[in-house]
């Protein structure tokens, strides 16, 4: 992601994520499963504009917070609505959490256009908190580091760090250790996110291990990165793989029912994203996935997108 000047405002365009490996190596740790997952931002994007406050435009010192305004496009609904600085949204949390930090006060307006669907896998909330502490980083003219914004973003929740970094990358802990992966090629998907969503923390509590189990980082995503990188796609989607899928479908049928749908697609792979519920199919050629996504759209399962990774 890059902020870029508009005038006196910044603005930038925050993408979604797809988990094509995702593996929960053991029981929570200070309240959080241990995983180590696969990550390709794609090309759906929130929009997210930081303006400066009048008081900032004439050079008063005084300065009263920020504030949110949201347009929600996400699914075809078209409310707006207008926070306040003390919301528990994840943008506000970001911005307050970076002038806290910083020694500043938060002042300006934050204009979100959501189009990422929500509990949906897709990390919407999580690229809006980062796309956040980037414009305040500029808007705000603090000059951090990428570094030193990933140190907050840690604090703030699992993928937002990696929504700091550019392409793909590997994250490790509950998230927030990324190791950048350079090299893959463009990847192209189709994606549904299915009627219902699904909360993050139902999905894990469903997950079950014993006292004593516990999954070690396997050779399985090695494997995974050199296919995709020598460009064989069909070899690497044999290793793509979600463990949290199994937990999913004990909260939903819609699981099972796009398992069966992209089965009949071609796909090199298919599985859920992240906690769900979207589900996604990794196509041979933009062509196919458009196809396969007229087509999917037709069996009325939820929202489609084509989309290619970034």
């Amino acid at each position: 992601m890059l902020p870029r000047k508009v005038g006196s405002a910044w603005e930038i365009e925050a993408p979604a994520k797809l988990n094509l490996y995702l593996e929960v190596l053991g029981p929570p740790a200070q309240g959080f499963h241990p995983l180590e997952t696969l990550m390709v931002p794609v090309r759906i994007f929130d929009q997210l504009r930081w303006s400066p406050g009048v008081s900032q435009q004439m050079g008063a010192s005084a300065r009263s917070g920020c504030t949110l305004k949201i347009a929600n496009q996400a699914a075809g609904n078209s409310h707006c609505e207008t926070l306040s600085a003390n919301s528990d949204n994840l943008i506000l949390q970001a911005a307050n959490r970076l002038a806290q930090a910083a020694g500043v006060e938060p002042s300006g307006t934050f204009e979100l256009v959501k189009r990422i669907p929500m509990q949906a896998g897709l990390g919407g909330g999580s690229s809006d908190a980062a796309a956040a502490l980037l414009l305040a980083n500029q808007g705000w003219n603090i000059g951090y580091s990428r570094q030193q914004l990933m140190t907050l973003a840690a604090d703030l929740g699992s993928d937002v760090s990696y929504f700091l970094s550019s392409g793909a990358a590997v994250c490790r802990g509950r998230g927030e250790r990324v190791e950048p992966v350079p090299g893959l090629p463009r990847l192209h998907f189709v994606v549904v996110k299915p009627p219902v969503g699904l909360s993050t923390a139902e999905v894990f509590s469903k997950l079950q291990f014993n006292k004593t189990e516990s999954r070690h980082a396997s050779t399985a995503l090695t494997s995974l990165l050199e296919s995709l990188r020598q460009g064989a796609i069909s070899n690497a989607g044999r290793g793509m793989k979600n463990n949290l899928e199994s937990a999913a479908e004990q909260l939903t049928p819609w699981i099972e029912k796009l398992r069966q749908a992209f089965a009949k697609c071609g796909c090199h792979a298919h599985l859920m994203t992240g906690s769900g519920s979207s589900y996604i199919g990794v196509m041979r050629s933009a062509t196919q996935a458009r196809i396969a996504a007229r087509r999917i759209a037709s069996m009325d399962l939820g929202d489609v997108f084509a989309t290619t990774s970034c």
